[in-house]
């Protein structure tokens, strides 16, 4: 089909009301010639997606409906009645009857359907009949004393009202828009340091639906599909976009987000964008003071607070961020709404520093770490009910002096909301806490472990999914073994590991396994993998390299590493045996990212030997070049709906 048929039929297509009337083979192939024109042309993909884009903007739109008396007033007019013919019909039917649209008015014409009003706009229900009936043939429908030269022009009156009615269309939903736009900007121009964004943005198609890979190419942030389609740039030109850029958690029914934030390292503003490409927002809150030179700051402790603060909540409604935009380095807790474009300032119990904000699994509540005179807090903010609460307070001991927060995390459980957090400096954990903030929380937090320990992993999925801790132990200063620790009350460590030396371990992500590998040398050790629950160690390969780390499939069950020169995808036994399978690619694997949609695919960027991005299925044991980048970065997914 040609581009003009296909738009001609794309409102129809839409609504599922092709070829009404028409038998259903015929209606079945249009529709599969539409579909099929759609996949090859991009100019009628984007505009389809504009139609069912604006149709979901119109269905969210109060539904306005006039007064009777305006109702009135307007369908018993002169120039109505004049416009539409029944000026003679209204006055010789007396006040008494009804006016149009409640009143029928028919036309007929030899050999024409007739035509007849139908309420509303389009059907909510594709599968809703709206086909007239037909008249029998040879038919005349008129109207007794109807003037004759009017049934001679009812094509061009009926033309008339159409137009008439698509202009009063126009003025409502125009009026509706901009009260909507007045009242938004409204409440955001009541915001401190208001921003505009630069006028003069060119105007973009948006992405095709479906899965997207995201990465970061020389400051800009690019977007593009396993299809093999040609990258996009997400952020603007001019813009330099940090490492710690974020993608929002997946909407339930979704494989992953569709909100992106990121920070402009020159402008120290953040930005959000959707994952079509769309709608690059900038923040009203600067992150510094304006009189503060942005590239004095990124290096500083107060700068790296600030670049890694960004975190979506749950539904990716509220970005909550940290700033420091009085200029005394004192940093500050923000929460940004995508939906009103307000931004609030969380109110601190105590005047300090914040850091580390982590969102509960509900999005209800956000914990963060309040530095104040040398002593670190442990706040819990309720966003609900505005509460305020300090869970635990941790001053410098003489035993650690340097002892700082290290990580948070919450509980899965949404019932009695758990915050679990480790202590110490990198390489040495000093103890691990958690305390209940939900109903009949306790007032003292409980000390899970105590100890010197090289690292402390946490995962909300560890262990079955109620929340665990990886420990790996010290022995003489060096890596020991591995050890679990749930967040529950009374939960002794479980030893997973004997006699190895853990290093890069890491949890699955449905939280059954872990991975981790022994007696590292030259960054190069022997991968292993653990059932945490049966404390099952088994040894899947030797030589495996630590660059890339070891990545997991999204269901847990595959985990692919490379050698230095080769990729080799290991399934985790079902029945006696782990099933390995090296993929046919030769080179220095730079990346590998696991397709968030389908655990059978990978994405691997090869920086020398076959260089390119290539996308991998481990059934097959296939591959086949998508892209040219040399990518070094992080690859992270988005779904566009």
């Amino acid at each position: 089909m040609k581009c003009e048929q296909v738009e001609e039929l794309l409102s129809d297509y839409l609504d599922g009301t092709l070829a009404l009337g028409e038998a259903t083979t015929v209606a079945v192939q249009l529709e599969q010639d539409i579909a099929d024109h759609l996949q090859e042309c991009k100019r009628c993909s984007a505009i389809f997606a504009d139609i069912r884009r604006f149709d979901r903007l119109l269905a969210q739109l109060p539904r306005v409906s006039p007064a009777p008396s305006l109702r009135e007033k307007l369908f018993s007019s002169p120039e109505y009645l004049e416009l539409t013919g029944t000026d003679g019909a209204f006055h010789r039917a007396g006040s008494k009857a009804q006016t149009v649209p409640y009143g029928t008015v028919q036309y007929s014409r030899p050999g024409r359907p007739p035509l007849v009003a139908l309420p509303g706009g389009r059907s909510a229900s594709p599968t809703a009949s709206t086909t007239p009936r037909l008249p029998i043939s040879g038919q005349r429908i008129t109207r007794p004393g109807f003037p004759r030269h009017r049934r001679a022009s009812w094509v061009v009156r009926v033309m008339q009202v159409a137009i008439a009615a698509v202009i009063l269309l126009t003025i409502g939903v125009g009026g509706l828009i901009g009260w909507n736009l007045w009242q938004k900007q409204t409440a955001t121009s009541s915001v401190k340091n208001a921003f505009t964004p630069p006028a003069g943005m060119p105007e973009r198609v948006p992405l095709a639906e479906g899965m997207h890979y995201v990465f970061l190419q020389n400051g800009a942030l690019w977007s593009a599909s396993a299809t093999g389609e040609a990258a996009r740039q997400l952020s603007p030109s001019g813009v330099l976009v940090a490492e710690d850029w974020v993608v929002s958690q997946p909407l339930p029914g979704r494989y992953a987000g569709d909100m992106l934030a990121y920070i402009d390292l020159q402008e120290a503003r953040i930005h959000t964008v959707r994952s079509d490409g769309l709608s690059d927002t900038v923040v009203p809150q600067p992150l510094l003071k304006s009189s503060v030179s942005p590239s004095s700051i990124w290096d500083t402790a107060t700068g790296m607070t600030i670049l890694a603060s960004l975190a979506w909540s749950k539904d990716s409604t509220m970005l909550a961020f940290v700033a420091a935009p009085d200029g005394t380095g004192v940093t500050s807790l923000y929460l940004y709404s995508t939906q009103t474009g307000v931004v609030q300032k969380v109110p601190l119990p105590l005047p300090g520093s914040v850091s580390q904000p982590v969102w509960s699994p509900d999005g209800a509540r956000i914990a963060f770490v309040l530095a104040h005179n040398g002593v670190e807090s442990i706040v819990d903010y309720n966003i609900q009910n505005h509460g305020v609460l300090i869970i635990n307070s941790h001053a410098p001991s003489a035993a650690y002096p340097g002892d700082t927060v290290l990580s948070l995390g919450w509980s899965p459980d949404n019932v009695i909301p758990t915050i679990t957090w480790s202590v110490g400096v990198i390489g040495h954990v000093h103890s691990l806490w958690q305390q209940h903030v939900g109903p009949g929380w306790t007032a003292a937090p409980q000390l899970l472990l105590a100890g010197d320990d090289v690292q402390a992993i946490y995962s909300q999925n560890g262990h079955d999914g109620i929340g665990s801790w990886l420990l790996v132990t010290s022995i003489a200063g060096r890596a020991a073994n591995l050890w679990r620790l749930d967040v529950t009350s009374g939960a002794a460590p479980v030893q997973l590991t004997q006699g190895r030396q853990v290093n890069f371990a890491q949890w699955s992500p449905d939280g059954n396994h872990a991975d981790y590998l022994d007696s590292l040398s030259d960054g190069v050790g022997a991968l292993h993998s653990v059932d945490v629950a049966s404390a099952t160690d088994s040894l899947l390969a030797q030589d495996v390299a630590d660059d890339p780390a070891p990545a997991w499939s999204a269901d847990g069950q595959q985990l692919a590493y490379s050698t230095g020169t080769q990729t080799v995808i290991v399934t985790l036994a079902t029945t006696n045996r782990d099933v390995t399978r090296t993929l046919p690619l030769h080179g220095h694997t730079s990346v590998i990212a696991w397709l968030a949609d389908n655990p059978r695919q990978l994405l691997l960027v090869l920086s020398d030997g076959q260089q390119g991005v290539y996308l991998a299925d481990t059934r097959q044991g296939t591959a086949h070049q998508i892209g040219q980048q040399d990518l070094s970065g992080p690859i992270l997914w988005t779904e566009v709906p």
